[in-house]
């Protein structure tokens, strides 16, 4: 079972949020069919907005994390919600030119730049929308950035998403911040196990919150939330209906003289949803009468 969580140190006045994606990129891996490589990147894109959303407030919020990036990948599209649902898809999903090993470098599919977008909102409205260059683009430093530049806390993140005979096998990740009422001298040397790769090392071992507040020498780290995380996506045929009725009315009349039947893939789940012909007709109807209401 995937999972969040949220701990405090009051002592050293630093929290610790641990997210482990593992099934959740394991299940988005099987419904995109993707390669162990695009694989990989999404995993790690997933552990990176589950790890953002443990600061997310009301239940509608939810986080989005776009990545842009000129390698031949194309970049990714990953968001959390507060209730724990994960979703997201990479632009491409097989590179037959790098998917012959589970440990080719993301480096090389990425490209030398890339931009990261990050956007807070809820159902009402975007609430902050924030841009990151980054170049080559690294998501481990993007989200740094992010909460040291837009958060306001100095943080540390680290990320481990790996794969075993070319699917996903572990996806992990930690994000230490200095809370505003720490001191600097307690936090360098705790970062300093992010720099030396101590963390990444211990990450890889499948280690949890526990074991790694220890390791950071937070013997008081209270865990103070325990989310529960899956990937599941909004997506549902009354959302495919509503976007197809914003088709002009042309579009909707020529789908009918074809006798078509739209198919409409969800590029979050994969999922499949098709609309049948009397559905578009009382589109068609209901938009031609709503337009002789506003002449």
């Amino acid at each position: 079972m995937d999972q969040l969580f949220y701990g405090f140190s009051k002592e050293k006045m630093i929290s610790l949020t641990f997210a482990d994606v593992t099934e959740s990129a394991k299940s988005l891996e099987k419904k995109h069919l993707s390669g162990p490589t695009a694989g990989r990147f999404l995993a790690e894109a997933l552990v990176s907005a589950a790890l953002l959303s443990a600061n997310l407030g009301d239940e509608d919020e939810r986080i989005s994390l776009q990545a842009q990036v000129n390698g031949p990948i194309g970049g990714c599209l990953v968001d959390a919600s507060r209730n724990g649902n994960l979703r997201g898809y990479t632009m491409i999903k097989i590179l037959n030119d790098f998917d012959h090993s589970d440990s080719t470098p993301l480096t090389k599919v990425l490209g030398d730049t890339g931009i990261l977008t990050f956007i807070h909102s809820n159902r009402r409205s975007v609430i902050a929308q924030h841009h990151i260059n980054c170049n080559p683009m690294n998501l481990r430093h993007g989200l740094a950035r992010y909460f040291n530049d837009y958060q306001q806390k100095p943080t540390a993140i680290e990320i481990s998403a790996t794969s075993r005979e070319h699917y996903i096998h572990h996806a992990v990740g930690i994000c230490m911040s200095r809370l505003p009422e720490g001191q600097s001298e307690d936090f360098i040397p705790l970062l300093e196990r992010f720099n030396d790769k101590t963390i990444e090392k211990a990450l890889a071992q499948a280690v949890d919150i526990e074991i790694l507040s220890k390791m950071l020498g937070l013997n008081d780290m209270v865990i103070l939330e325990r989310r529960v995380l899956v990937a599941k996506c909004s997506c549902s045929h009354e959302k495919v209906l509503y976007s197809i009725s914003c088709l002009p009315v042309e579009e909707l009349e020529e789908i009918l003289e074809k006798n078509e039947m739209p198919e409409v893939v969800c590029h979050f789940c994969s999922s499949t949803y098709h609309v049948e012909t009397a559905e578009v007709a009382r589109l068609l109807r209901e938009k031609k009468e709503q337009e002789s209401l506003n002449k």
